[in-house]
């Protein structure tokens, strides 16, 4: 298939990440590419991701239906029929996804086959996606010039192989999280599977004309690994939505402290929540009141019950993205928690989450609970734009807690580092005009 250039923005293909406000690839995608004109913007993917898009930046999904997603048996006896092409729905017909509960079914599937078959070494073989005529028929109507991807599974990562031998068009590819090391660690086979599809992924990076990272730490290593030039690119803010809010004064009342936790609970982020609750449970007397308060959009409710047996624990209603500025702000002291356990630190040893630059911007205290084997926790200990528990201990924890709470000037201090930093490092303006201009002289090269 071969492309022209029609404009100073070429059409754009993505691959395998929906635009949405809950999930980080998802505000990650919506930030660099907004502006970019919605004519010229297609997303194709699973029926998986298809939860809750957002039509802001772009309008036109094309969905891999039964057509071209097809799993074996005898998962194929439980696959719903999804038509396959563009998708079709109203924004207004969606439920928030705090609501979106896994039925019977899928909950079995997840809990036990799935893990299952993964164990002895069957589960990569489930399914694949391939390129269905319908499907190039529509490639072929709508001529992308350019092939973004953010791959996360075998299956997806095959499929964008496929997708870059057919388009024959430049290539970037943006990786949010290591998954490349943790997609194959349990099983009889992990090795094996380990082995293949980091060839397999090796291959797909030689077809592939820009590699971008979330963040620096993951460009220095993955430039080591790979033997690829990475150039980061994390979440922008977009300055005007969240300097109206940004926390001007820094008083608390220590019988209604507010600490607060937004973003996905799952993968990486689940213990350290109970252990951060188990410590502030603790911490509470006559004297003290700590609240967590945890606003997440996750679907993993067996993690959120967990926390509803502490006292401490306050699960937020769903609120709309644009209302996060200002509930961040209100907060008296913000949490980033990654688990440290080994599956944990391997999977966001080299991640920069969605919300470090959103809780930057707010002004509000970060308390950074992570291994100091991590991006995150490297980043916000060198810049001293947060207050970093880098070992798994209940009183470290604490001691940080009481001395944040006890110290009005060090909040006054890691808050205003946070700020200046978040403006001068992730403004959208400048970050976003940097990507884009990437993309199209990728296309001009």
């Amino acid at each position: 298939m071969s492309s022209y250039i029609t404009t100073s923005f070429p059409r754009v293909l993505i691959f395998d990440q929906t635009f949405n406000n809950f999930s980080g690839g998802g505000i990650t995608l919506t930030n660099l590419f907004k502006g970019w004109p919605i004519e010229s913007i297609s997303v194709v993917s699973t029926v998986q991701m298809m939860d809750n898009i957002s039509f802001d930046v772009c309008n036109k999904y094309y969905q891999l239906g039964t057509e071209e997603h097809k799993f074996v048996f005898p998962l194929n006896l439980m696959q719903r029929y999804s038509p396959s092409g563009l998708k079709t729905i109203s924004p207004e017909s969606g439920l928030p996804f705090s609501s979106v509960k896994p039925g019977l079914r899928r909950k079995l599937v997840n809990q036990f086959f799935l893990p299952f078959m993964n164990w002895i070494g069957l589960f990569y073989y489930l399914s694949k996606i391939s390129l269905s005529q319908k499907f190039k028929d529509w490639l072929n109507e709508f001529r992308p010039e350019i092939l973004y991807l953010q791959v996360t599974t075998r299956d997806g990562l095959l499929f964008a192989k496929a997708l870059c031998d057919y388009l024959k068009i430049p290539v970037t590819i943006h990786v949010m999280d290591d998954w490349p090391t943790t997609i194959s660690n349990k099983g009889l086979f992990k090795n094996y599977w380990r082995r293949k599809i980091d060839k397999e992924f090796r291959e797909l990076l030689d077809k592939v004309d820009v590699h971008l990272s979330i963040c620096d730490a993951m460009s220095e290593e993955y430039e080591k690994r790979y033997n690829k030039s990475f150039i980061a690119f994390h979440n922008p803010i977009e300055l005007n939505a969240w300097l109206q809010y940004t926390k001007q004064s820094f008083s608390l009342n220590k019988k209604d402290v507010c600490i607060l936790y937004t973003g996905r609970v799952g993968i990486g982020i689940g213990d350290s929540l109970l252990e951060a609750a188990a410590a502030i449970d603790s911490m509470n007397n006559e004297d003290v009141n700590i609240k967590l308060h945890i606003q997440t959009p996750s679907k993993h409710i067996n993690i959120l019950d967990l926390l509803k047996n502490f006292k401490c624990v306050v699960i937020n209603p769903y609120v709309e993205y644009s209302q996060i500025p200002e509930i961040t702000s209100k907060a008296d002291i913000l949490l980033l928690a990654n688990d440290f356990n080994e599956g944990g630190i391997d999977y966001l040893k080299f991640s920069m989450p969605t919300k470090a630059s959103e809780y930057m911007i707010s002004g509000t205290p970060v308390l950074v609970y992570a291994s100091g084997q991590t991006a995150v926790s490297k980043f916000f200990s060198r810049h001293d734009c947060g207050l970093c528990v880098t070992n798994q201990k209940s009183e470290e924890l604490k001691k940080a807690i009481w001395f944040l709470i006890g110290d009005e000037e060090y909040r006054k201090k890691i808050s205003r580092n946070a700020v200046n930093l978040a403006r001068e490092k992730f403004n959208a303006e400048n970050v976003r005009n940097e990507f884009q201009h990437l993309l199209i002289n990728s296309l001009k090269q």
